[in-house]
């Protein structure tokens, strides 16, 4: 997973540097879709552009850092609310 964005941004590290410094980019595929100041907003507009799919979001100044989203992942935010955690069965339980 995301093998193609790091393979990348390994290969291109000085330049991203020099072109973005210390902003968080969003990588999809061997392109930089946007370049945030706070990984806040780099989430944001990542998830915003790419929906689902994928997407690295990394400082190119900095080591390796590994962000999970199981919830987008697994699809548990569109999870059928029947099911949910605060519903009672039938004996009210």
């Amino acid at each position: 997973m995301l093998d193609e964005e790091r393979r990348f941004l390994d290969s291109h590290r000085d330049e991203l540097v020099k072109e973005y410094g210390e902003k968080f980019l969003v990588i999809r595929g061997e392109q930089v879709s946007g370049a945030f100041d706070t990984i806040e907003e780099a989430l944001y507009a990542g998830f915003s552009k790419h929906g689902l799919t994928n997407i690295l979001i990394r400082r190119p100044s900095e080591g390796p850092i590994t962000l999970s989203a199981p919830a987008f992942t697994l699809g548990i935010l569109s999870a059928d609310t029947a099911h949910s955690a605060n519903q009672t069965d039938d004996d009210g339980r």
